[in-house]
């Protein structure tokens, strides 16, 4: 996380410096300020289009000297050096910014990861008969990683003098869990309205563990067919080429060129590899 922000100040130093405006070239919307609050990263939206401006040419400035010691190493034009170089450009702009939807899927899997049974722990406390505010308490003095934090930070509000369903819902409007904002709105519904906390709460967790069983049951499947996809494209093709590449004028009477493989390699294989996992991380039962 510091990283990000130091690397974000550098680089919007120097663009103050040239007079450059990163955000004409990645103007930040409302969706991308949302993703900003949610990531717990403390950037402004201008800092965050001076990271991914500044993440491109970085990579583009590393990209040209890499590729072009690989054309004079292998003897081949340095006209393909500088089109890849300028393929990691959009490559590494497009990685910068998922990388900030990889740290809000992050967070959303640790506040998920212990939502369920510190619900669990918020109901038996309140079936003994303990307040709502004490129970919160417990939550908030308890090891749920996150969630525990969330209820620490919205027990601070309340102690200011804020009600409980305030609190929670500002909390939850910094945090990207679906789940826990959904658990807020409950909340929130069942002190408006006078319902019975203790009944909305033991269905709010039994529709948390049937969705649950049905994400995992979805992610298994997922995971079986993405792994042998991985496996085909990752292992056996690149290892037909090398073949081909060693041993190809012998077995059919031709032989393919490092220049033409060199994409596939440094480049094709990575990011397949890369959008599949992010394509796990995605459907994932836990963010």
């Amino acid at each position: 996380m510091d990283f990000v922000v130091d690397f974000s100040a550098f680089w919007s130093k120097v663009f103050s410096r040239l007079g450059i405006n990163p955000q004409r070239v990645i103007p930040t919307s409302r969706a991308a300020k949302l993703k900003i609050l949610q990531s717990g990263i403390d950037i402004t939206p201008e800092g965050y289009s001076s990271f991914v401006v500044g993440v491109g040419l970085t990579s583009l400035i590393l990209s040209i000297l890499y590729f072009s010691f690989i054309a004079a190493y292998f003897q081949f034009t340095p006209y393909l050096a500088f089109f890849l170089s300028f393929i990691m450009l959009f490559v590494s702009t497009f990685m910068a910014v998922s990388y900030f939807d990889f740290i809000v899927h992050s967070r959303t899997r640790d506040v998920e990861l212990n939502l369920l049974d510190s619900l669990r722990h918020l109901l038996s406390e309140l079936r003994s008969g303990i307040a709502l505010h004490d129970a919160i308490e417990s939550i908030a003095r308890e090891n749920y990683g996150v969630v525990s934090e969330l209820f620490r930070q919205s027990l601070v509000r309340i102690k200011e003098g804020e009600e409980i369903s305030s609190a929670f819902v500002e909390i939850s409007m910094r945090t990207p869990s679906v789940t826990f904002q959904r658990f807020v709105a409950t909340l929130s519904y069942a002190m408006g309205s006078g319902v019975n906390i203790v009944n909305v709460l033991e269905s709010f967790i039994k529709e948390i563990e049937s969705s649950r069983r049905n994400s995992i049951s979805v992610y298994t499947n997922e995971s079986v067919k993405y792994s042998i996809l991985l496996i085909f494209i990752t292992g056996i093709i690149p290892g037909l080429l090398v073949l081909l590449l060693s041993q190809g004028s012998i077995l059919a009477g031709f032989r393919i060129a490092i220049p033409i493989v060199a994409p596939f390699y440094l480049l094709l294989f990575p990011l397949v590899k890369y959008f599949i996992m992010m394509r796990l991380v995605r459907i994932s039962p836990w963010g």
